[in-house]
């Protein structure tokens, strides 16, 4: 709808009793009325979101690392983990030789392992476990085996993948 009022027109020449109706000029409006740039976005928006292609994630190869030092499993006490039938994680050896499975006993054993390899002249610790064990199992063995380090010792977290 535009501004403009409607004003009574009496034209001199005919008679004055027919009026007609004549718009007035509208008013400058200095304001710019953005209606049509909101349109356009949105309907850019509409476009790109109807054309795109959605994707599954897809595999990025990570670069090697440049800061990380290598571990000699030589000079390591390693600690095997692999998923367990229940929640908690089969904790081994690098033997093989299984942990208990009572995780308080468990967790005594690593202890007790981590110390004498320690005492024994390794320099490092190790655990090594499969992909599919859960991350809250590494972190409870860990504060088992941090349990027998001294402070500043580094526990040295591997990841077996499976392929």
């Amino acid at each position: 709808m535009s501004n403009a009022t409607l004003e009574p027109y009496v034209d001199d020449e005919q008679d004055e009793s027919t009026e007609f109706l004549q718009p007035r000029a509208p008013t400058s409006d200095d304001e710019l009325d953005i209606t049509p740039m909101i349109d356009i976005t949105f309907l850019l928006l509409i476009f790109f979101l109807v054309s795109s292609k959605m994707t599954a994630e897809q595999a990025v190869p990570l670069p090697p690392a440049k800061h990380g030092s290598l571990v000699s499993p030589k000079e390591s006490v390693i600690v095997i983990m692999k998923r367990g039938t229940g929640d908690e994680a089969e904790v081994q050896k690098s033997d093989g030789t299984p942990f208990s499975s009572d995780i308080e006993q468990q967790n005594a054993e690593v202890a007790e392992y981590i110390q004498q390899g320690l005492d024994s002249g390794k320099k490092h610790v190790i655990i090594r476990a499969e992909e599919t064990v859960r991350h809250g199992e590494i972190g409870r063995v860990s504060e088992a085996i941090g349990e027998s380090m001294e402070e500043g010792q580094m526990i040295n977290i591997a990841v077996m993948e499976q392929g």
